[in-house]
This record gives C-alpha cells, structure tokens and sequence, in this order.
C-alpha cells in the first residue's frame, strides 16, 4: 500500500485521537458549572457583558463550594472578592448570547482550576470532599388526571435539563415517559407500593431509578421524589412557594430536588469529608427552604444537655482521631454526629443526644471517654 493511500486513514486516526482527547478535558467535574444564565444591564453594551461575566463566574463559584463543602460548615464560609474568583478560574465558555445597547443575556459554563479552589479551602481550613455518587436515572412526570406526561404547561421536564446534572454532586439522566405508561401504576409507586415500582424499573430497564412527580396548585409547587437514588429507598415530598410564573416555579423545584438528593447523598456517604453524617428521611430540603425540617434543640433544663451539643475533641493524631470517630459512631444515643472544624490536634463536632448530662458521660464512658464541661465548652477526649 502506497503512502498516499495510507494518509487519509492516518488523518482520520488523528481525528479520532483529537476527539477522544477533546472529550476527556471536557469530561463531567465537580469543578465544572454548566447553564448560568445571566441578565444584566449597564451603561453600555461592554460594560453589561463584564458584569454578566462576574455574576456568573460569583454563582458558579458558590455551586461549586456548596457540592464540596459539607452542609453545617458553609455559613460560615467567608465572602469571596471578584478578584478572589477570578484567580480560581480556568474559563468561560458561552452557549448563547444576546446583547443590546446595554443589556447582555446568555447562558454560559463556568470551570475552574481543581488546585486553585483546593487550595482556597486549605488556606481557609475549611473541610471538603470529592466523593460523588453513581449515576442515578429520573423520570420527570406531570399527572392530569389519568394521563402521564413527562411535561405540562409548567415546563416541569424543561425545569430539569435546565440544571446542570453531568457535574451534579449526584448526576442524573432524564428519562421519556412510554406512551404505554400507565397513570395507576405511577400513583401505586409513588404510593410506595414495591410491585408497581419494580414494574416501572423492569419496564426502563434503567436503575438506579427516581420518579420526579411535579404539581403546581394553590400557589404552591410540590415535588415528589419516589423510587431508588444512590442512597437507597426514597419517597419525600418537597413543598416550594410559587416563585413568579408557573414555569420559574418549575424551575426552582427542580433545583430545591436536585439539592435534596445531593443532600441525601453528603449525609450518608460523607462524601470524603472527615464528618460521622446520619441522613435522617424528611429532612432533605437544603436550609432555608420551605419544607425544610430543621433539627431542634431541646428546651433546656437542669441537669439535661440541650439535643444537640457542640464539643471540642482533643486528640494526639490523625490514627487518634480515627479511633475516636470510630468509636464515637458506636455510642447509644449519638445522632447526627458532624465535624465541623479540623486542625491537627483538635476538632469542633456537633450531635444529638437526648438525655442528662449524666447519662451521656456515663455512656462515653464505656468506650473510653472523658466528657466534661471546661470553662463552658464541652470537651471529649480519650482517657
């Protein structure tokens, strides 16, 4: 064979490469935010798309800290500067784009440099994990009456390939309802009924698999999550307020949902994060949402300690602190035990426990534990 018969497939095995190297620098991160729109205004047309540009590199930066960083640490992560963001950015790429004199509208990926937002939260000592859940389906479903459809005039399915799923802290798949499907079956699964849920699974194929049930009524927008996630069994309801237009409503169930089943996900997994998580059904809705059921403290009264109680654990080393997690976790009565501060010698927890003060020293106690009350501050150490 000749050389100029071989350069056509040598160009097309270079192509070939080309591409697979282009799909691997392209490839789904936690680092990664896709579909940012952004709607601003200013003096003239530059000026609005630099503003646009900052907005979304700001609110892509905050999605990216909220996938990494566990849940009871981030209020207390500190403001960031346009100039702290921009040196953690790797690039911006435009999906579309409109302007006007001085208006800019567009959609657009924001990525960012792994090193650079490590670094921010080491510096900042801030705890993070990069764990992230296998790949989970959705069905999204609309039921109007005895019909199943996928979307009504809500934009209940459009609400959800407006999110960003690929770089999910749990990434999602969007399924299309069969024309086959039949609304009694939906209903039983969502239900909980184990039979009509198999049927749906077998009949997909697809697992795992979570049905997304929408509804917009009374000026409320409810959310039904039902089926299997990367967790385990799920059946939740997630009440949002209508915010605007039944579609905007769509849109901020969607995002309250994907939020719940990243939350699911944190809590069981720790999702790297040197926290003892316990994911409790129901309160899955991220803080400050409606539907949110926060954990509340026990009134206080003598010789009790309020349900959930902050200590500084003091330890030798890392194999220390292991032992003592490990062995905290086996304590009768410790729910929800969280980390929030780490440093080489000592960490910040947070749990809950109902009972005396008394009782719950006694309890450490059995493991090996000192509990005790030192100028205010509860602190735990091995005796």
């Amino acid at each position: 064979m000749s050389f100029p018969q071989q350069k056509p497939i040598l160009l097309l095995v270079f192509l070939a490469l080309l591409g697979m190297s282009s799909a691997a620098a392209h490839a789904d991160s936690l680092y990664d935010v896709a579909k940012i729109t952004v709607d601003t205004t200013a003096k003239d047309a530059v000026a609005a798309r630099q503003m646009g540009m900052a907005e979304a590199e700001m609110r892509a930066i905050g999605i990216v800290l909220k996938r990494l960083v566990p849940p009871s640490v981030q209020p207390h992560l500190p403001p960031l500067s346009k100039e702290d963001v921009e040196n953690m950015v790797s690039g911006v790429s435009i999906r579309s784009e409109q302007n006007s004199t001085t208006r800019y509208l567009a959609t657009l990926d924001v990525s960012f440099n792994e090193h650079a937002v490590r670094q921010f939260l080491i510096d900042q000592g801030i705890p993070y994990g990069e764990e992230r859940a296998p790949s989970i389906t959705l069905l999204p479903l609309v039921i109007d009456g005895e019909r199943v459809q996928s979307e009504g005039p809500e934009g209940w399915r459009q609400a959800w390939e407006g999110l960003d799923l690929a770089n999910s802290l749990t990434p999602v798949t969007i399924l299309r309802p069969r024309d086959a499907l039949d609304a009694k079956t939906v209903k039983a699964a969502l239900a909980g009924e184990a039979q009509a849920f198999a049927q749906l699974q077998a009949d997909y194929g697809y697992a795992p698999l979570v049905i997304a049930l929408g509804e917009a009524a009374d000026g409320k927008f409810t959310t039904q999550l039902a089926g299997t996630d990367a967790v385990g069994q799920i059946n939740v309801t997630l009440t949002d307020n209508q915010a605007g237009n039944a579609k905007a409503s769509a849109k901020a169930a969607a995002a309250t949902a994907l939020s719940a089943l990243e939350h699911r996900w944190k809590a069981q997994s720790d999702g790297g994060f040197p926290v003892e998580a316990r994911y409790q059904e129901g309160a899955v809705p991220p803080e400050g949402q409606e539907g949110y059921e926060e954990r509340q403290s026990r009134p206080g009264t003598p010789g009790e300690v309020d349900r959930n109680v902050v200590a500084m654990v003091e330890f030798f080393g890392l194999k220390d602190w292991q032992d003592i997690r490990t062995r905290l976790a086996q304590v009768a009565g410790i729910q929800g035990l969280e980390v929030n501060a780490l440093s080489a010698r000592t960490a910040s927890v947070t749990f809950d426990y109902a009972g005396s003060l008394g009782h719950l020293q006694a309890e450490l106690g059995q493991y090996g534990f000192s509990f005790d009350d030192r100028d205010g501050t509860f602190v735990l150490r091995s005796r």
